[in-house]
């Protein structure tokens, strides 16, 4: 909480809280209840306090990615559009994935890194823990790396290396499946990690390997 006064006798007080400590959902999309039964109405109570207080209503400020805000709180978004409750795949995911195409430089030859098409993925391993996957798709020039999420940074670190083995794939004239059946016999770096044999499967998009990539840090 923070209080700002001014010489001319105005103020302004400002609570500082996190949506996800107190909707039906957190951050990435988990169904939370229990923790909003428990927190929504302590966040009230302390807004309500404020208020008669300072005798002066809440001014919500504008809505946001995750939550509506309101003079008591936050409210989930109307359940006529569920996807927005989905966060992860709504905004981090799409904001992890800029973050790992600048592991490589603008102009570098690249896949799409989006298709509808199926895809085939492989597992990438460091000592025989699964830390990513490459993918590629059916009948498109799409291709990409996910990290999987509870290998951290092992998983993050390695992409560099596989998105730079795509670059390179992709400015040698190799389609997509050519480049990830090629992977399947690079010996890879110390940082990369390989393909670990047999682990060839089938998606039907590459957000399905988003999916199984995992959204908890363990």
């Amino acid at each position: 909480m923070s209080v700002d006064m001014w010489p001319s006798g105005a103020a302004m007080t400002t609570l500082h809280t996190f949506s996800d400590a107190c909707l039906s959902h957190d951050l990435r999309g988990h169904r939370q209840p229990d923790v909003q039964k428990e927190n929504a109405p302590r966040l009230k109570a302390a807004l309500t306090a404020i208020t008669k207080l300072l005798g002066t209503p809440i001014q919500p400020w504008d809505p946001g990615s995750h939550s509506e805000r309101t003079e008591y709180g936050f409210e989930d978004f109307p359940d006529s559009d569920p996807d927005l409750l989905d966060s992860w795949y709504m905004f981090e995911v799409p904001r992890r994935t800029e973050w790992l195409l600048r592991m490589t430089p603008r102009d570098a030859p690249r896949y799409e890194a989006e298709t509808s098409a199926p895809v085939d993925f492989v597992e990438v391993s460091i000592d025989e823990r699964v830390i990513g996957y490459l993918w590629a798709a059916e009948n498109a020039d799409a291709a990409g790396y996910e990290p999987r999420t509870p290998a951290g940074h092992l998983a993050i670190d390695a992409a560099a290396d596989w998105l730079a083995y795509l670059s390179q794939a992709k400015r040698r004239g190799l389609s997509s499946r050519e480049a990830l059946r090629e992977a399947t016999r690079w010996k890879g770096t110390e940082r990369s990690g390989t393909v670990a044999p047999g682990s060839l499967h089938r998606a039907s998009s590459p957000e399905d390997v988003q999916d199984l990539s995992g959204r908890e840090w363990l």
